[in-house]
């Protein structure tokens, strides 16, 4: 038991936890925090509050309609409710995961455990959307960067190292849709990626009979790049996946702008609020951690400190973190369970139809 608990996978999650609880803490304990904010004659407007929850909502509804349009144009029988729970599913273990690294895997596999989507076509479908994201979500950081550059400047007096970690921000995104597109439209270089990883698994001991597997995943690849040239010939469906991926990043994008007007204020445009927030992104995503907790809440005290005046910054910070992080969280972490109780119950019906 000691040495089950000593593993470097729980050791990691118990900091992480520990990490989260405490920023959640100091913003919630600490001078000017949400506690001091609860108690003072500040009045906060709710409808604000709720239309920043709203916001989120709206996100998370966009996410799954992106989701319905790319795999409801093949599988008919995959419908809106399938593709909320995918979406659930996949911002949940986003949310839990380093660099978000576990939504789409979870996504795949969900899809094709209740709804017999290939895993080649699933993947392909996601990585499309993963690039459609990334395309919107560099475009809009770029106007927001090209339209703040004396704010910008202005702040990297007060913090050298803003504009390195910007533009890092931006050779990461810029850098990771390159891979993307290079092993989505390279069936050579990805099949010896595949079967290069393989190998290595199977020296480990991860996998066996390693031929059959390398058969298998270029059964798989075939599909997969397949799909990814079926896509381009499918114009209607990349102009809603490119509207409504848009719709999306607004709609995360001026929570903090909610936020602000709740506590009365009312001297920024969405516009300017929408922007930091875009730097907060760049600034966050290239951190290795679930949630980018640490980083997140250091870029929002940095980009939003000159808006959130009068001992609101740190409430702020919380209430955001609460809507976008904590309260996803919560809202979809049941659907993390039902993707293994689908898994199970088609498991036992492929069992029960066997004998």
């Amino acid at each position: 038991m000691k040495k089950s608990f000593f593993k470097p996978k729980y050791i990691f999650n118990a900091c992480v936890i520990g990490l989260c609880l405490g920023i959640v803490l100091y913003f919630f304990f600490s001078k000017d925090g949400l506690n001091d904010l609860i108690h003072s004659d500040t009045t906060v407007i709710w409808y604000w509050i709720a239309a920043a929850v709203g916001a989120q909502l709206v996100f998370m509804l966009c996410e799954a309609i992106v989701i319905y349009a790319f795999i409801h144009d093949d599988y008919k029988n995959f419908k809106f409710i399938d593709s909320v729970r995918v979406a659930f599913t996949g911002l949940f273990w986003s949310a839990v995961t380093p660099s978000s690294t576990g939504g789409q895997p979870m996504q795949v596999y969900l899809m094709h455990s209740t709804r017999q989507v290939s895993i080649g076509y699933g993947t392909s479908r996601l990585i499309q959307k993963f690039m459609v994201y990334q395309v919107v979500l560099t475009v809009i950081s770029l106007i927001a960067v090209l339209c703040n550059i004396p704010f910008i400047m202005e702040s990297s007096k007060r913090i050298p190292m803003l504009v390195p970690l910007l533009m890092f921000g931006f050779a990461t995104q810029i850098g990771v849709t390159a891979i993307f597109l290079l092993f989505s439209f390279s069936p050579k270089l990805s099949r010896k990626l595949i079967n290069l990883l393989t190998k290595i698994l199977n020296k480990l001991k991860f996998v066996k009979n390693v031929d059959e597997k390398i058969k298998e995943v270029e059964k798989q690849l075939e599909e997969f790049h397949t799909s990814n040239k079926d896509i381009y010939k499918k114009p209607k469906l990349l102009t809603i996946a490119f509207i409504f991926t848009f719709i999306e990043f607004i709609a995360l994008f001026i929570i903090p702008y909610f936020i602000f007007r709740s506590f009365g204020f009312d001297f920024a445009s969405p516009f300017q609020l929408i922007s930091s927030q875009a730097f907060v992104n760049l600034m966050s995503g290239m951190v290795p951690i679930p949630g980018a907790s640490g980083a997140a809440e250091l870029g929002f005290t940095v980009f939003f400190g000159s808006y959130f005046i009068r001992g609101t910054l740190k409430s702020a910070a919380l209430i955001w973190r609460v809507i976008n992080y904590y309260g996803v969280i919560a809202l979809t972490g049941p659907f993390s369970f039902i993707s293994k109780n689908k898994k199970e119950k088609s498991e036992n019906n492929e069992q029960a139809a066997a004998e």
